[in-house]
C-alpha cells in the first residue's frame, strides 16, 4: 500500500484502519527528506522510530523512565527495530517492568507524532511482515486506544506550539548562546553563565526539557525571547551512533588495518621523516639503524613493506636487499630502495638484487604516501574483506 501527498490529519485514519485489520508490519512515512517507521503486530503498535535523532531519542527516553538500564548490543542481529529488542532484553533480565517499557514506547511515539504533526504533506508506504509476530512481547505494546491518546497529546502540543508562535524553531535543534559584546552589555555575568550552561549547542530542546523534566513548549517560549533578541541561535546537530554502530566503531578501532613498515637506514633522520608522514595515516614504523642486529629482530615483526638505503656503513645495500629477497618471509614483501644514489646503474643493480621500486632522497610526503598505497592497496582490500566478514560473524552470534 502506497499513499502519496496526504495531510497529517489523515494519518490517524490509516493507523486506525491498520489496528482494525489487526495488521502486522510497518508503516513508513516520509516527507522527501526524513523517514519515520511505525511497527504494528496484530493491530497493536510495537514501536515508532526514525526521524532526525533516532538514537538520541532512545537514550533520552531511557534516562526519563529507567536510567539504570544496561543492555548488550552484541545480542542484536540487525538494525531493524533495535530499540524494541533492547526493551525485550531489559524485560527478560528483569531490569525494567512492563510499565516502564510502555512508558518508553509512549515517550518515543509522542516525539515521533509531534514531528509528523509539523509536516504538511507525507507519503505513506505499508509493508506487511508476518515475521514481526515473533518480535511481539506480551503486553509490551500500545493498544489502539493508547495509541490514539499519544497522538492526541502530540497534536495538542503542536497546536500549542503554533499558538505561541514558535513555528520557525523545532525541538530537534540545539540552542546556543552567542558570545558578543552586545550580550554582555544586556545581561549580568551570572545570567550569561546560566544561559550558556543551559543552551550550549550540544543538547536539543528535547534533550534539555527531558533532563530538567520541564514542559517543552514553555522552555522553548522562554528561549524564543532570547532567540528573537539575537542572544541565542539554534543549530542542527547530528544523531548519536546507534548501539550497533558503536559496536562496529569499537570493532574497527581495535581491528583497524595498521600495517608495519620497516625503515632500514643508518641515520635517524630518515626514520623520523617517514614516521611523521606515515603514522598519522595509520601506519606503524619500525626504525632500524643497525642492520646487522635489526634485521634479525625485524623478522619477528614481519613488516608488510620495507624502505632501505643503499649507502650504509658495514653493510652493502645491494647484498642486504638480495638477502632479504631470498628469505622466504620476504619473498612477496615490497622492498623500496630509498636513497640519494639514484641513477640508471644503481636502479638496475637494485632491481637485480630484488628491489621492488626506487625512490630518490628526499622524496615528498605525497610521493612516499603514493608509493606505500600503491604496494599495500591490495593487502588493505584483502584485510577489509576479512575484517567485514569477521565483523558480520561476530554480530550474528
Amino acid at each position: 500500500m502506497l499513499i502519496t501527498n496526504i495531510g497529517y490529519n489523515k494519518v490517524w485514519n490509516v493507523l486506525a484502519a491498520l489496528s482494525h485489520k489487526q495488521a502486522t508490519g510497518k508503516l513508513i512515512l516520509d516527507n522527501g527528506e526524513q523517514k519515520w517507521q511505525i511497527y504494528f503486530c496484530q493491530g497493536q503498535m510495537l514501536y515508532a522510530t526514525g526521524g532526525l535523532h533516532q538514537t538520541r531519542r532512545w537514550y533520552r527516553t531511557i534516562s526519563q523512565h529507567c536510567q539504570h538500564l544496561k543492555f548488550n548490543a552484541n545480542l542484536l542481529s540487525t538494525e531493524e527495530l533495535w530499540e524494541y529488542k533492547l526493551l525485550q532484553q531489559g524485560l527478560t533480565e528483569e531490569q525494567i517492568t512492563i510499565k516502564q517499557g510502555k512508558a518508553i514506547i509512549r515517550s518515543s511515539s509522542y516525539e515521533i507524532f509531534f514531528a509528523l504533526a509539523s509536516q504538511s504533506i507525507l507519503n505513506l508506504n505499508w509493508q506487511s511482515d508476518r515475521e514481526l509476530t515473533s518480535e511481539l512481547c506480551p503486553n509490551l505494546v500500545l493498544s489502539p486506544l493508547e495509541l490514539k491518546q499519544v497522538i492526541e497529546a502530540a497534536q495538542k502540543l503542536w497546536e500549542r506550539w503554533q499558538k505561541i508562535g514558535i513555528n520557525d524553531i523545532f525541538p530537534e535543534q540545539a540552542p546556543l548562546v552567542k558570545q558578543s559584546i552586545k550580550l554582555h552589555s544586556r545581561l549580568s555575568e551570572e545570567s550569561i553563565q546560566v544561559l550558556t550552561n543551559k543552551f550550549n549547542g550540544e543538547n536539543t530542546l528535547w534533550d534539555i526539557t527531558a533532563k530538567k523534566r520541564q514542559c517543552l513548549a514553555l522552555t522553548t517560549r522562554t528561549m524564543y525571547h532570547f532567540f528573537k533578541q539575537g542572544v541565542i541561535e539554534v543549530r542542527a546537530i547530528p544523531d548519536l551512533p546507534s548501539p550497533l554502530e558503536q559496536l562496529r566503531l569499537a570493532y574497527c578501532s581495535t581491528n583497524r588495518y595498521r600495517p608495519l613498515i620497516a625503515c632500514i637506514d643508518s641515520t635517524q633522520t630518515t626514520g623520523k621523516f617517514l614516521e611523521q608522514i606515515l603514522m598519522p595515516k595509520g601506519y606503524k614504523i619500525e626504525k632500524i639503524t643497525d642492520p646487522m642486529q635489526g634485521v634479525g629482530l625485524m623478522a619477528k615483526k614481519n613488516p608488510e613493506l620495507i624502505f632501505m638505503d643503499l649507502a650504509m656503513p658495514e653493510v652493502d645495500g645491494y647484498a642486504l636487499c638480495n638477502f632479504l629477497r631470498k628469505a622466504s618471509i620476504y619473498k612477496q614483501t615490497p622492498i623500496i630502495i630509498y636513497t640519494g644514489q639514484d641513477n640508471y646503474l644503481n636502479r638496475a643493480r637494485g632491481l637485480l638484487a630484488g628491489a621492488t621500486d626506487f625512490l630518490r632522497k628526499p622524496a615528498t610526503a605525497t610521493k612516499i604516501l603514493e608509493t606505500v598505497e600503491k604496494y599495500l592497496k591490495l593487502k588493505k582490500q584483502e584485510y577489509q574483506i576479512k575484517n567485514n566478514l569477521s565483523q558480520s560473524l561476530a554480530l550474528a552470534r
